[in-house]
């Protein structure tokens, strides 16, 4: 009897030799797309010597045979995550870090890479589904995409993805793949519009974020997660956010504006790396297919959680009128 365990995210099958808190399960009847392999506090093997770049933040390691390393530092423990060339095998050890931890980096720029890897489209983006179609939203770490789905959350919009959104192209559609039902939120917005963060799992250690389940109904306020996969009816680019803004703006961008800000929100701590010229072109060309057909908006709004509202607002009667 097959021993693993089984979920979908991000529309791939993995299966973990060990239990990946966070994610739905699924059935073991399906062939899985990735393998996932923890070694809880495993022997850390140091970078070979054909070692090619290097980023900041969580340091990335590609070998000249294919294989790449993602490294990620925190005081004196250490993480580390090994990825084949075709995304398809995935393991990592560590020393003084937690799961949480473990599941963060994995949901986030891990699996992000393994989708950029098999040639899926990957943003560093939040999706919300609203009247019947899957909103994305894009910015740079900071600029609020969490926030804001959490704030559409809050009126019963049920959240697709957080951090990373994969899209799919299926029947003359994009579709945006479901990933995992939780939300990455700081302490203020938690306090703003859930509660107290009191027993919510930490993301980092060294960070003040928190995980908040949108599966957890113990407030009798439980938010949804939309399980399946769901149109794209825009995106929307949150620009810097302004000082005493009396309303959001929600500016038109033009396919070749928008392109470039798919490409610049591309899943972020990989983005740098060198894919080989194929995967490269692909996923140049499907961006800009993305951008040609899916109305793209830059908004600008206030740096205010209690202007949250107002956005909400803006955004679903943006939305209205364009898929109308």
């Amino acid at each position: 009897m097959d021993s693993g365990y089984y979920y979908t995210v991000y529309g791939l099958t993995l299966r973990s030799n060990w239990p990946l808190p966070g994610l739905p399960p699924t059935g073991a009847d399906v062939s899985p797309d990735t393998q996932v392999e923890l070694m809880l506090e495993g022997e850390i093997q140091p970078p070979s010597a054909d070692v090619r770049q290097l980023s900041s933040g969580m340091r990335v390691l590609s070998k000249a045979d294919g294989t790449y390393f993602h490294m990620w530092f925190c005081g004196d423990g250490r993480l580390d995550f090994t990825i084949d060339s075709e995304g398809t095998q995935v393991s990592a050890t560590w020393t003084l870090s937690v799961i949480e931890e473990v599941m963060a980096l994995l949901l986030g720029p891990v699996l992000g890479f393994v989708l950029r890897l098999r040639g899926v489209l990957c943003l560093h983006a939040c999706a919300v589904a609203i009247g019947g179609f899957a909103i994305a939203v894009l910015g740079s770490s900071g600029a609020g995409k969490s926030t804001l789905a959490a704030a559409l959350a809050r009126r019963g919009y049920a959240v697709l993805s957080d951090d990373r959104v994969a899209l799919n192209h299926c029947d003359r559609e994009w579709q945006v793949l479901p990933g995992y039902p939780r939300l990455r939120l700081w302490p203020e917005a938690i306090q703003a519009l859930y509660g107290s963060e009191k027993g919510l799992a930490q993301v980092f250690s060294f960070s003040k974020k928190r995980f908040v389940d949108l599966t957890d109904s113990s407030d009798g306020t439980a938010w949804r997660f939309h399980r399946q996969p769901l149109a794209l009816g825009a995106l929307y680019v949150l620009g810097e956010r302004k000082i005493g803004l009396s309303a959001p703006a929600i500016e038109h961008m033009r396919p070749a504006m928008a392109t470039v800000a798919l490409m610049t929100h591309r899943t972020i701590a990989t983005d740098h790396l060198q894919l080989a010229s194929d995967k490269q072109a692909r996923e140049f060309a499907g961006l800009s297919r993305v951008a040609m057909e899916v109305p793209t908006r830059r908004v600008i709004c206030s740096d205010r959680l209690d202007a949250l509202p107002q956005l909400c607002d803006a955004i679903i009667e943006d939305l209205s009128v364009l898929t109308d």
